[in-house]
């Protein structure tokens, strides 16, 4: 059955028959065939716009599209979704000229073409980013002709076996579903290297650890996961985000991609999922390290950040830039570069335009009194606790039942340091990692 004749009979059964529009021209412009029959010329893998031009689209979308085809492109009943399996059937092997064509033709709903068309192509530069196609040094081409000389195509072209194994100085986006949600993760390649699962903290995202990740992908397969309710993985729609469910992820995480020698690291909550799943499942990994963060969270600290939560997304900051300043007071000794990609890809900007962070608000939920020395006792891999010598999370006692319980144990503290050491003072941070890695 046809594309277009597949897809027209799902819409009659859904009663909406104006989306057929959204699908590709039959007779599009025909592409210069090489010798072997396949397309020639330049693909969205080259790199046809730019990180910019796609935040410039995702706020022209946010404002003008997102009414009709959700926040997060995947429709909401009344338009089909623009992004992955949907975006490969609608556009795969068309091109991005045919994609803005329809894009101008009917979007927003109310006012098809009524938008510039620098408008136009920045959405078309979020769309492409959306599906998870790579950036470039130069913007969409403001020539229609020149926009139909690039092909859609939803696989990158070359051996794919052999590119897995390459460590990536940039990370790849991936998808798992695990426990009914869709679970984003950052890959840095390397896949026949033993793996490295790096897990954030609450509020925080998979990308906060780009500027430490890359320093592994020689000796390990890096995976950075986007927690449950976080970033670009699904929120769970009962709410559910007790350290024991992040667990659960990681568990159908690991059994899906098959894991085994795990190293697992985690910063802040992310820890305490590390422990958890180091204690329940000793067979799978090789080493544990956790950083600033122990086996217990007091009341006083699982209050604090319920009640700033809500009080933060109702508020939330005029741009992208406000809330950097923000973090920046409050993070003095963490580099403005760092912050800058905890601000961009840890937020989402609402229907009227404020920024929010990336997650969802009943995240709080799970941020509850914690005690998980049981689940502790069992770890039998090498373990490292890092610290920040300023920070509390872990007072003197709790190390002192560390060392009791885990005789492998080490306990780094950074002197003058906080919450986020790896952060912080990356460097130092880094060199101790790497010891703690090669003496295991």
């Amino acid at each position: 059955m046809s594309r277009r004749i597949w897809f027209a009979a799902a819409l009659v059964c859904a009663g909406i028959t104006w989306l057929v529009n959204m699908l590709p021209a039959v007779d599009a412009a025909p592409r210069e065939p090489a010798q072997d029959g396949k397309v020639t010329g330049r693909t969205v893998w080259s790199g046809v716009y730019t990180d910019e031009q796609a935040r410039r689209g995702r706020a022209e979308y946010l404002r003008a599209c997102a009414p009709c085809h959700a926040e997060d492109l995947r429709g909401n009943g009344t338009a089909p979704s623009l992004v992955e399996e949907s975006f490969s059937f609608l556009y795969s092997d068309t091109t991005v000229g045919e994609l803005f064509g329809r894009i101008r033709t009917l979007m927003p709903s109310d006012r098809p073409n009524s938008l510039s068309s620098q408008s136009y192509r920045d959405i078309v530069a979020f769309i492409l980013q959306s599906n998870n196609l790579p950036p470039g040094e130069r913007e969409l081409d403001v020539d229609p002709e020149a926009l139909r000389q690039i092909l859609i195509t939803t696989k990158r072209s070359g051996p794919d076996p052999q590119a897995a194994r390459v460590p990536e100085a940039q990370p790849v986006d991936r998808f798992v579903s695990v426990n009914g949600l869709r679970i984003h993760y950052l890959d840095w390649g390397a896949t026949d290297k033993p793996p490295l699962i790096m897990l954030h903290g609450i509020g925080r995202v998979a990308h906060t650890f780009d500027h430490i990740a890359a320093h592994f992908n020689k000796n390990y397969h890096v995976m950075a996961i986007d927690m449950r309710g976080h970033g670009d993985s699904d929120w769970d729609p009962q709410g559910a985000y007790l350290v024991e469910d992040y667990v659960k992820d990681i568990e159908g995480f690991a059994a899906q991609l098959q894991l085994r020698n795990i190293v697992i690291w985690g910063n802040s909550t992310g820890g305490r999922v590390a422990q958890v799943f180091a204690g329940l499942h000793p067979d799978l990994v090789a080493a544990v390290i956790s950083e600033d963060v122990g086996p217990e969270r007091p009341r006083e600290i699982a209050q604090g950040l319920t009640s700033r939560i809500p009080q933060e997304d109702e508020k939330g900051w005029a741009s992208e830039d406000d809330l950097l300043a923000q973090l920046k007071a409050g993070n003095s000794r963490t580099s403005e570069e760092i912050l800058r990609a905890y601000a961009h890809f840890g937020s989402r900007r609402r229907a009227d335009g404020r920024v929010i962070w990336k997650r969802d608000p009943k995240i709080g939920n799970g941020f509850v009194p914690t005690e998980l020395w049981r689940f502790v006792r069992q770890i039998k891999s090498p373990t490292i606790f890092v610290l920040g010598g300023r920070s509390t999370i872990v007072p003197a006692e709790t190390q002192e039942q560390l060392r009791r319980t885990l005789p492998q144990v080490q306990i780094v503290t950074m002197p003058g340091l906080g919450h986020y050491p790896s952060e912080e003072n990356s460097k130092d941070f880094l060199a101790i990692v790497d010891r703690f890695l090669a003496e295991r």
